[in-house]
């Protein structure tokens, strides 16, 4: 038993680190790129969520990491 809280507690814990992918952000990026390096640029973002490298990830502006609908330290007048 003690095998099974331990495979979900990771995953309970990573939500807080998914990776998201806006695609209107990637064509605004990539689209006066030829098409070849566009491509290469998606592979290159594909092989950093594969291993899970967050750190990689957030130097793109298409890509975020954590939770994108969280409120941040902003607080909105209402």
């Amino acid at each position: 038993m003690a095998a099974t809280s331990e495979t979900v507690a990771p995953t309970e814990a990573d939500h807080r680190e998914r990776i998201w992918f806006f695609p209107h952000k990637f064509w605004q990026v990539t689209k006066n790129m030829p098409k070849d390096e566009a491509a290469n640029l998606m592979a290159e973002v594909e092989r950093y969520a594969e291993a899970g490298d967050v750190l990689a990830l957030q130097k793109y502006p298409f890509v975020f990491v954590g939770d994108p609908y969280k409120k941040s330290g902003r607080s909105s007048a209402a």
